[in-house]
């Protein structure tokens, strides 16, 4: 009997010894990462996150905070990993990414319903409108590339963005419809807006580590368990319970 509880208890002491607790952060995204009446972090990406973590014994920790600030809380090495971002060249100076997306994004523009806007894929027919952003989203290569001959509005949410809009301060705005619709709900103002086509572009969201921590054992692990989940469906039928589209790659 002896022997046999202390041989459970060193089971226990070696599992404990691999067992770790990390920290994740990231910035409200409606569907991807928020907090319900009780404060729970809740969402997509909170979801796949604790279950791939349950799944390697380790305990898991998200805080949500401005994206700026989450941001810089990984590229300092004060957070593990960032919930959601989009891939970008800078990015990926201080970060590595997961090897495969979760979530896509379509990155679209909303004009009021009587503005005279003409959008046809083409940044040059824009050069005289007003065009609100929002501080540190991503919006592709082809608006990378004609940003500044662009007269842009920056502001630090989408909801302050479609206020904007709503005021006439800008001509029309850059979000993602995930996004755009609990706000457009919120204002009541989906008699008043419309979205353009086509796209800008469709982003891929990710997880997004620290490369100032050492993680290199627990992303092959993360990643690992991903590919499982992806391969089984669990990530396509998280992405239906958000009301998401997914296209396994």
């Amino acid at each position: 009997m002896k022997h046999t509880v202390f041989a459970v208890l060193l089971i226990l002491s070696s599992f404990s010894c691999f067992a770790k607790s990390y920290y994740f952060v990231g910035s409200h995204f409606p569907a991807i990462l928020e907090q319900d009446q009780q404060g729970t972090v809740v969402g997509l990406g909170a979801d796949i996150a604790h279950e791939i973590c349950r799944r390697l014994g380790h305990e898991l920790v998200i805080d949500i905070m401005p994206l700026k600030r989450a941001l810089k809380m990984v590229e300092q090495g004060h957070a593990d990993a960032i919930i959601g971002p989009y891939k970008s060249p800078m990015r990926q100076q201080y970060m590595q990414f997961s090897d495969l997306p979760f979530y896509e994004d379509s990155i679209v523009f909303y004009t009021k319903k009587n503005n005279d806007v003409t959008w046809v894929g083409n940044f040059a027919s824009l050069r005289k409108d007003i065009i609100g952003t929002i501080r540190g989203w991503n919006y592709g290569p082809e608006f990378k590339r004609n940003e500044t001959s662009l007269s842009l509005s920056e502001v630090g949410n989408v909801r302050a963005s479609f206020l904007q809009l709503m005021y006439n301060r800008v001509d029309l705005i850059l979000t993602h419809p995930r996004a755009a619709k609990p706000v457009i709900d919120s204002l009541d103002i989906a008699d008043k807006v419309i979205m353009l086509s086509p796209p800008v572009t469709v982003n891929q969201g990710y997880y997004g580590f620290s490369k100032q921590r050492e993680l290199d054992e627990f992303i092959d692990a993360f990643n690992a368990e991903f590919q499982k989940m992806l391969i089984n469906g669990d990530i396509v039928e998280l992405n239906s319970k958000y009301g998401l589209n997914f296209v396994a790659h």
